[in-house]
């Protein structure tokens, strides 16, 4: 069989591939494949069109059943779902392909009742043979998505579909991987796995979604798949290898081509990011190794006497009898003292958070087992039997998320936990699922001692060895456990370190087809326990594996990373692409969870993660110990910057509420916020905070500078108030930042809510408003706010105000609807002319007090205001 070969080029960090581990197959396209042709008429359908095709016979020497067996006929339906989203699903013609549900456990496809057969912004087109089509932007007839002369492949266990893209396209996306922001030149995995944060690598979360911005206007590809695949991206090209299911394709072209409509229309599918309370945003700590309840205690103690801010306190796999979720260790963590530590932080205005993984100990005394067995709501073997693999508490078995008895299962374990325990909210692991072992190695072994890595290794060809003897599922006849087409999992062999692919859920539903679902099955589940716990307020999940939609049910963290430079600089491009898949509350470990850090590596990362969405010091059971009040200079920047965050809650709050209402990023990018500014484009070492806060952090041992790019526009030192540039093109400017300084900026024609910081963020949302006003070069600036209570899941009442300033005088307009009164108490006005202003009044009121900024003449603050927030108001500046 002829092939074209197209040689993969590694990126960063000098990987090559044979460093990835990569084969010639894996980047090679079957050039040579049959391919389809139309057979039959194309039908005008009330969404579409309806495309029959049949397998090109004719083609000389064509290959078929390269990897699986050859589909024949297909089908491909051509949806025109809104003016800005295109579907395409090529399918097979008995539709006997497994699917991604669509259901809450998978993707709720939209009701579309009108289709958009007018004013779209794309076209289709296609040939007849072989078969292939292009997505056109009708705006300027640029292609976005073009597969004719390209491989198509249809087999049960192997599908394959290119697209031409430019030379160096600014390409974003694919994952979840620890890898630079623009992804070009390489081979991206998707399959959950449990692996600490390998470069390139396959990890955690499963999301076959891109954008590309060409010649400064964004759209983006989506692929519904929950199988495991490979995509390619090489100069010219990018290619999917997908190991099953069908090729279910969504295209998202907004009219006005910007990264934020982008977010908007890809969230409008798969759902908007959850809205979190006021305490998600603030400071959060975690250790996995701490001893005894004492040892949390005394954190939470010592953050208070180095006065760094403390929101909430976590409780890792350390509290549990024998890791055996919803117990506690009787020693170490008796559950009076659990319970009163809760009470004490509540007491003192702070959060409590505790880990629960999926993993259910196998064993007859141990309750949650026992009802589940009798629900019968386990995972299977495909003899029926439960299948037990290992995990912290030994052999374990896993829910079966599908099972009609899940829903009453897991209600009741977290109900009567959370209700016992009195936390605020729960962090879910080891949810790809992982399992220690090679199958269902437990089986026969209920009630068995924990058994140690090495032994459970040592049994590695005997495990192996029961499993191929297992089976397949009743009536399956793929080859589940070695499909032909081998992805590039990092852990090899796909039943490797997870639940085997053989295993069966409900309805005879093999692992394989769902494994990618799996923690973002549980993340529904888990919200909606705890909804039934409590439906007032809004419920805190973290979820370590996710899908596309996940967002919408869960925060995310990146996972186990290292204490290491280049994991302190990749963490910007980790956070970035989860804004892009619509998780926008996420954050990295901050210090970093593996290895030993130093005080230099924890000051720096201290100061970038006290600005990540999701902002939490975690680190590992036997590495040194890195609370940031240890060492004198991380207390100092920890302080400096996570006052700053305190300060900038309301903005914060803000940005989520649009998020959770649009699906727009709470971290940017600089180029998907300057799209026509190509020397932007790879820049994935600084990151704005909505539109409006440049953070520009050291990323690089022993650095006390930082080169940065400043977009056009006129940017000012967050500090200083000082002009740092006003230019017309992208700028580079080197700034000074010594070890407890991060550099920050604010774009003139902002304005900025703010909060006076305190020690708990309930103390700071206690304080009045505060704003900051930043000129642009015409002597203006624009803003927002969004007010409510900062914890109900169904707000009855908000407040969303817009404010202007121009010529002189700030102006404030919009809904004014939240019923407990607020105060705005002070104005900072930030401009070349700003200092020349003397009085400010409201009204015939003339505001008390005015002072001079503390920071340069630059700036002007009026102080003494006592504005309530419930109605329009203007103040004039003289």
């Amino acid at each position: 069989m002829a092939k074209v070969s197209y040689i993969f080029v590694a990126i960063a960090l000098s990987f090559s591939a044979s460093v990835l581990g990569l084969t010639k197959e894996t980047y090679e396209i079957s050039s040579n494949a049959a391919g389809y042709m139309i057979n039959g008429q194309v039908e005008n359908t009330n969404a579409g069109l309806r495309i029959p095709l049949t397998l090109n016979s004719n083609q000389k020497n064509a290959a078929t059943n390269l990897y699986g067996k050859t589909i024949d006929n297909l089908i491909v339906n051509v949806e025109y779902e809104t003016e800005e989203r295109l579907h395409v699903k090529i399918s097979d013609a008995q539709n006997k392909q497994p699917v991604v549900p669509n259901s809450p456990l998978g993707l709720i496809r939209p009701n579309i009742t009108s289709y958009a057969f007018e004013n779209r912004n794309y076209d289709f087109e296609y040939t007849a043979k072989p078969f292939g089509f292009r997505v056109i932007r009708n705006s300027d007839k640029t292609i976005v998505f073009d597969t004719t002369n390209m491989p198509l492949v249809f087999e049960d266990q192997y599908l394959e579909l290119s697209t031409s893209i430019p030379k160096d396209a600014n390409i974003y996306g694919f994952g979840e991987v620890t890898a630079p922001f623009k992804r070009t030149s390489n081979v991206t995995t998707i399959w959950a796995r449990d692996k600490p944060d390998p470069f390139y690598g396959n990890i955690y979360g499963s999301h076959p979604y891109y954008s590309e911005v060409r010649d400064g206007k964004s759209h983006g590809v989506f692929l519904l798949s929950s199988h495991g695949m490979d995509v390619i991206t090489v100069d010219g090209r990018i290619t999917y290898k997908v190991i099953g299911g069908i090729l279910d394709f969504y295209f998202f072209v907004p009219k006005s081509g910007t990264a934020g409509d982008l977010s908007i229309a890809y969230t409008d599918l798969i759902g908007k990011p959850m809205m979190p309370a006021h305490w998600m945003l603030g400071w959060h700590h975690c250790r996995y190794g701490y001893h005894d309840i004492d040892a949390v205690e005394t954190v939470v103690k010592k953050y208070k006497e180095a006065n760094i801010p403390l929101q909430t306190a976590w409780i890792d796999i350390d509290y549990m009898d024998q890791y055996k979720d919803f117990t506690s260790d009787p020693v170490n963590f008796p559950i009076n003292r659990m319970v009163d530590f809760g009470k004490t932080l509540h007491e003192d205005g702070q959060s409590y958070v505790v880990m629960v993984d999926p993993a259910i100990s196998a064993n007859s005394t141990y309750e949650p087992y026992t009802r589940g067995v009798d629900m019968s709501v386990f995972i299977k073997n495909p003899d029926g039997t439960d299948y037990i693999g290992a995990v912290w508490p030994g052999y374990t078995v896993f829910p079966d998320w599908w099972h009609p008895n899940a829903t009453a299962y897991w209600e009741k374990e977290i109900i009567d936990w959370v209700n016992l325990l009195g936390v605020d909210g729960l962090w879910i692991d080891m949810n790809e699922p992982s399992s220690f072992c090679l199958g269902s190695c437990g089986s026969g072994k209920i009630n068995a001692g924990l058994q140690s890595q090495k032994v459970l290794d040592k049994e590695h060809a005997a495990q192996e060895a029961a499993l191929n003897a297992m089976g397949n599922p009743k009536g399956e006849t793929r080859n589940l456990l070695y499909p032909k087409y081998a992805i590039n999992n990092g852990a090899g062999n796909l039943s490797e370190h997870t639940v085997a692919t053989t295993a069966v859920h409900y309805g005879n539903v093999p692992h394989y087809d769902i494994h990618n679902l799996y923690g973002y099955a549980e993340s529904y589940h888990t919200r909606n326990a705890l909804i039934k716990h409590n439906d007032s307020i809004r419920p805190f999940i973290l979820t370590r594996s996710s899908f596309a939609g996940s967002g919408k049910y869960a925060g995310h963290w990146t996972g186990d990373n290292h204490s290491l430079w280049s994991y302190l600089k990749t963490s910007i491009a980790n956070v970035l692409n989860m804004q892009m898949f619509g998780i926008t509350y996420s954050g990295s470990d901050v210090c970093g969870f593996l290895e030993n850090t130093t005080e230099q590596l924890c000051t720096r990362w201290m100061e970038l993660g006290s600005f990540y969405p999701f902002a939490r010091n975690h680190n590992n059971k036997g590495q040194i110990d890195q609370e940031p009040y240890l060492w004198k200079s991380t207390a100092e920047a920890s302080r400096i910057a996570l006052n700053i965050r305190y300060t900038l809650l309301p903005y914060y709050y803000t940005l989520f509420e649009e998020s959770n209402r649009l699906g727009t990023g709470v971290w940017r990018p600089l180029f998907f916020e300057y799209p026509n500014y190509e020397e932007l484009s790879s820049n994935d070492v600084q990151v704005l905070l909505g539109s409006d806060i440049l953070i520009s952090p050291v990323l690089y041992e022993n650095a006390t500078t930082v080169d940065a790019q400043f977009p056009i526009g006129i940017w000012y030192d967050w500090y200083t108030h000082e002009v740092t540039v006003n230019n017309d093109a992208v700028t580079k400017v080197t700034l000074d930042a010594p070890l407890a300084h991060i550099p920050l900026h604010i774009r003139g024609g902002s304005i900025i809510p703010a909060k006076t910081p305190k020690y708990t963020v309930g103390e700071t949302y206690a304080t009045d408003y505060n704003l900051i006003i930043a000129l642009d070069n015409t002597g203006s600036a624009s803003g927002r706010l969004y007010i409510d209570d900062g914890e109900s899941l169904n707000v009855a009442s908000y407040s969303d105000i817009n404010f202007v300033y121009e010529n002189g005088q700030l102006q404030a307009s919009g809904k004014f609807g939240y019923s407990k009164p607020e105060k705005l108490s002070s104005v900072t006005i930030i401009g070349e002319k700003a200092s020349q202003l003397k009085t400010a009044t409201v009204g015939n009121t003339r505001a008390k007090k005015t002072y001079k900024s503390k920071h340069t003449g630059n700036s002007v603050v009026f102080e003494g205001f006592s504005i309530d927030l419930t109605q329009t108001f203007t103040i004039k500046f003289n």
